[in-house]
């Protein structure tokens, strides 16, 4: 088991919650309902959506897919096709390990940007979305499987985003989260990533809760896992 990722939260150790799962599992609305049953009691906490968005490297990333189908917005239309191009394109170990460095020193600028907005506002910070995300997504463009995954889980580079006190990922099927989602999202691209999802909440000691529940049922689930995480935000209020 990895569970040593990330390093040490800067300035407020422990402050960092993060939900992770398949799109149409609800991450928004839960981290939404946990802050503001967090505010009711008295504790002021920050949500974030974190995940990463290209900036200095959006034009190649632009160039790239245009080189790797012709079909707009190609991961919904084309999903399969555009997927084993990426793969394809992704076999040499240097493109790797470029791509690597670039996605995880730009991903890293822009969650520490995001996380020190919320310093002096919160004593802790909802993560929408996280690094465990960005790695089960490149472990699919590197076809990696599962049992893989913790190759990609040693890159130094992951020493620049904080360590979260407490992770959790909603678990849902395929096919409910594709009608959840509801914007064309293949299902494929879902099942693509389920494994990896669990493997990744096994290497880090995440918390896995079923997600095809009701929405209060969820938030029921995650506010019990999220016992030691208030408990450690109501001592700093103290």
């Amino acid at each position: 088991m990895i569970r040593k990722v990330f390093r040490p939260g800067p300035g407020a150790p422990g402050r960092i919650l993060v939900l992770s799962g398949l799109d149409g599992t609800g991450k928004s609305t839960q981290a939404e309902m946990l802050a503001r049953r967090l505010a009711c009691e008295g504790i002021a906490v920050g949500t974030v959506w974190n995940r990463w968005k290209p900036l200095a490297s959006a034009p190649l990333i632009w160039l790239a897919r245009r080189r790797l189908s012709s079909v707009r917005d190609a991961r919904i239309a084309d999903y399969r096709n555009f997927t084993e191009s990426k793969k394809k394109r992704m076999q040499s170990p240097a493109k790797r390990a470029a791509w690597q460095t670039m996605v995880w020193i730009e991903y890293a600028l822009e969650v520490n940007l995001r996380l020190s907005r919320h310093r002096c506002r919160s004593r802790g910070v909802i993560c929408d979305r996280y690094v465990y995300d960005t790695i089960v997504d490149m472990a699919v463009n590197f076809s990696l499987g599962p049992e893989e995954l913790h190759r990609l889980c040693e890159n130094r580079l992951l020493d620049l985003f904080p360590a979260p006190a407490r992770a959790i990922l909603i678990d849902i099927d395929p096919r409910t989260g594709a009608e959840r989602k509801n914007d064309g999202t293949p299902e494929e691209y879902l099942a693509d990533r389920r494994e990896l999802y669990l493997e990744m909440a096994r290497l880090t000691g995440a918390a896995v809760i079923d997600g095809g529940g009701s929405v209060e049922e969820i938030a029921g689930r995650i506010w019990e896992e999220t016992a030691e995480w208030r408990s450690s935000l109501l001592e700093k209020r103290e």
